[in-house]
């Protein structure tokens, strides 16, 4: 359905002469990005209204999204099963900063060890999508700078008083961490498989 709208949208283009045919596969799959990334938010968005968290689930997609896309890690095989897997992610994020005993020591330790998977580890490449050395080197430095930036936020709105927003954060690198540990090991398998 996705793909036929983004078809659409794309022959439209194509046909007002704003995109000409040799491009029209690339800005395709923009268009068809930007409806599934839309599509992702509302979701998140409406998880979190339906949680009362509305403004905790903003705060962690805000935090999460540049430290993601920097790091990189575990990618679904389809777009599908992306989204399918981010629905029970964000219940699980939300339902842990609301529910989880945090303190200052277990946010703490928490924020440590995602800033250390997230240094030693990023970026991690899919098999699909290999990254040059020039990008490992400027994807590792702006993942590493993103991370510090958002765990001095966190530990500075902690110290205020803002847990939740603080523990958005946290979470947020959290799941950018774990997603860089299940990105090592699939990459890990996909070398045995291929040897």
């Amino acid at each position: 359905m996705i793909s036929n709208i983004s078809d659409k949208i794309t022959g439209s283009l194509v046909d007002a002469g704003a995109v000409t045919s040799e491009d029209k596969a690339i800005y395709e799959y923009g268009i068809r990005m930007g409806i599934l990334m839309v599509i992702n938010i509302a979701t998140a968005v409406l998880i979190g209204l339906l949680l009362g968290m509305v403004w905790q689930c903003i705060v962690f997609l805000i935090a999460y999204n540049p430290v993601r896309t920097y790091a990189g890690g575990y990618h679904a095989r389809t777009s599908l099963v992306c989204y399918l897997l981010s629905i029970p992610m964000m219940l699980a994020v939300l339902l842990g900063i609301k529910m989880m005993p945090w303190n200052g020591y277990i946010c703490a330790i928490a924020l440590l060890s995602a800033l250390v998977t997230i240094g030693i580890l990023a970026p991690v490449a899919d098999p699909n999508k290999p990254l040059n050395e020039k990008e490992v080197s400027v994807y590792k430095k702006r993942a590493r700078v993103y991370s510090a930036v958002l765990t001095g936020g966190a530990i500075v709105l902690w110290m205020a008083g803002m847990e939740q927003t603080s523990l958005s954060i946290v979470m947020a690198l959290g799941v950018a961490a774990g997603m860089l540990v299940l990105g090592t090991a699939r990459n890990r398998n996909h070398i045995k498989e291929k040897a």
